[in-house]
């Protein structure tokens, strides 16, 4: 299509270029005047040939201003046909009645290109965040305050981090994605019976019999005595919380200050261990029996050695062998449950912050549910 059309333009330029020339030369020249003879007006005296036949100088100037006037007619086509080519090759040319009847140069015409589909055509290639990294709204935190703990401990510190990432903006605020990860630590003192203890103090009162050391008790005095069964214990529990997936809704219209509240689910791990060593001494418990020979020990030494210390599920310690290479001893579990809660940011700077926050943490189980209230540090890029 394209060539056709040059084609075209060339004839048509080539045309107007003939038809100046022809125009230049018939106006350019002067003809001489002519007089008609008549019988009734005197003969008319001839002009001398030198008036009649121009000389050689003033055709050889009339053929350099046809010429220019030709150069400067190639010049203007030349012109027009360079600012109808971006043109040509821009847009394509629908054939007409005139010039559908035309045959193709060169042969059949090349099939036409197919059209781009509408999903490809508005498709655009989604925002990245580097290179052009700039304050998109997230938030990088920080918290600490106490916490009350599950299982009736005593309340204790709690800790941790979290990032929000924000989603959509929403009526009145912005709706945002939350990690956050948590610890917190309690020491809570409690009273725990051993059944360990009460299996011992069976076969303790066995051998002292069997020996004739000590004068039979009564049947229930093998399992209470000597050494105490019910003891007050310390325990040390500790709890992780993760929470990979909570909305927050923060509402920004109030400038600086800016509530909010969340809500998520959640994953706990909860571990604890219950130590007797400040209650539990078999020496105090034995008296002088204490000092029996038990291989290079004594009796006393060797049931410290098995039966005080950190228990695990508040029935026997670690084997004193592990305790000694401080392999980690107690009793944990992984519950599942959801928190929700809510605070209030303050902005100090665009990108830091402080606030107060509150959550409650239902967690799977009886009396596992829990509260924290911390302060926290953001920063906002």
């Amino acid at each position: 299509m394209r060539n056709r059309e040059r084609t075209c333009l060339l004839a048509i330029a080539s045309l107007l270029v003939v038809i100046a020339i022809v125009c230049v030369a018939a106006f350019g020249q002067t003809s001489a005047p002519v007089q008609m003879a008549a019988n009734s007006v005197a003969p008319v005296i001839s002009q001398p040939a030198s008036e009649v036949t121009p000389s050689t100088s003033a055709l050889q100037a009339r053929l350099e201003a046809q010429q220019q006037e030709i150069n400067k007619l190639t010049a203007l086509v030349e012109k027009l046909q360079t600012m109808l080519e971006p043109v040509a090759s821009a847009r394509a040319i629908l054939p007409n009645t005139s010039i559908g009847f035309l045959p193709y140069p060169g042969g059949a015409p090349s099939p036409s290109p197919s059209p781009v589909e509408p999903s490809q055509a508005s498709y655009t290639s989604p925002r990245e965040l580097l290179p052009d990294i700039g304050h998109i709204g997230a938030e990088l935190g920080f918290f600490v305050g106490g916490a009350t703990n599950p299982y009736k401990d005593n309340t204790g510190f709690a800790s941790g981090g979290y990032i929000d990432l924000p989603w959509k903006n929403v009526p009145g605020g912005k709706l945002s994605y939350e990690i956050m990860i948590g610890l917190q630590r309690s020491v809570t003192t409690q009273q725990t019976s051993s059944g360990v203890n009460a299996l011992v103090d069976t076969a303790l009162n066995n051998y002292l019999v069997s020996a004739g050391l000590e004068t039979l008790p009564s049947v229930t005095d093998y399992l209470t005595t000597p050494l105490p069964v019910t003891s007050v214990v310390q325990e040390r529990s500790k709890v992780l919380t993760v929470a990979p997936f909570e909305l927050k809704y923060a509402i920004t219209k109030l400038g600086r200050f800016r509530p909010y509240v969340v809500g998520g689910l959640g994953a706990y791990v909860w571990i604890g261990s219950d130590n007797n060593t400040a209650t539990f001494n078999a020496n105090t418990a034995l008296g002088s029996l204490a000092g029996l020979p038990v291989g290079s020990s004594t009796l006393g030494a060797t049931l410290n050695a098995i039966l005080q210390g950190s228990q695990i599920g508040g029935l026997a310690p670690t084997a004193p062998q592990l305790a000694a290479r401080g392999v980690p001893h107690g009793q944990g579990n992984l519950l599942f449950g959801g928190q929700i809660g809510g605070g209030a940011e303050f902005r100090i700077t665009p990108r830091l912050s402080l606030g107060a926050d509150f959550r409650h943490n239902q967690v799977e189980g009886s009396n596992a549910g829990f509260n924290t209230f911390t302060f926290k540090q953001g920063f906002h890029w």
